[in-house]
């Protein structure tokens, strides 16, 4: 091993952590195309499909937090890890849209349990007339009594 060369981590043989940086490309291509799919399965409400999808993903993002890991730790960034972290940056935004979008069902699931429980939904604040938040009394008020 030359001077120069990377020390990888006692746990890792030598050479796995190169192996994984050339890989970093197509799982980074990998990592978008599963994002894509849980975003398509999400908004069928396909949650079979979503989780199907799970196991995929956190073996890739593993292996990219792996590649991440080692780079943080090396004098230079590698010019291959450079030009993927603008893929990186996009996937990351793509989960934070499935996040949002499963948070959002979430929330109407919610709303619709509350209702065929029979809850008020009283907290939610409207605006009236004039742009203020007001709170909105209960629909029924005969069910307050």
């Amino acid at each position: 091993m030359s001077p120069n060369s990377p020390t990888p981590e006692p746990s890792q043989p030598n050479g796995t952590l190169e192996a994984l940086l050339a890989h970093a490309p197509t799982d980074t291509a990998r990592l978008a195309h599963l994002l894509m799919l849980e975003f398509e399965v999400l908004k069928a409400r396909d949650m079979a499909g979503f989780e199907a999808l799970q196991e995929e993903r956190i073996a890739v993002l593993q292996r990219l937090s792996q590649v991440a890991q080692w780079v943080a730790g090396q004098d230079t960034v590698p010019v291959l890890w450079q030009n993927l972290q603008a893929d990186l940056q996009q996937c990351k935004q793509d989960h934070l849209r499935n996040i949002q979008l499963l948070q959002r069902q979430l929330q109407a699931v919610k709303g619709a349990l509350q209702a065929l429980q029979g809850e008020s939904t009283a907290t939610v604040d409207l605006y009236d007339r004039l742009g203020q938040v007001s709170r909105r009394r209960s629909v029924s008020p005969f069910l307050d009594a």
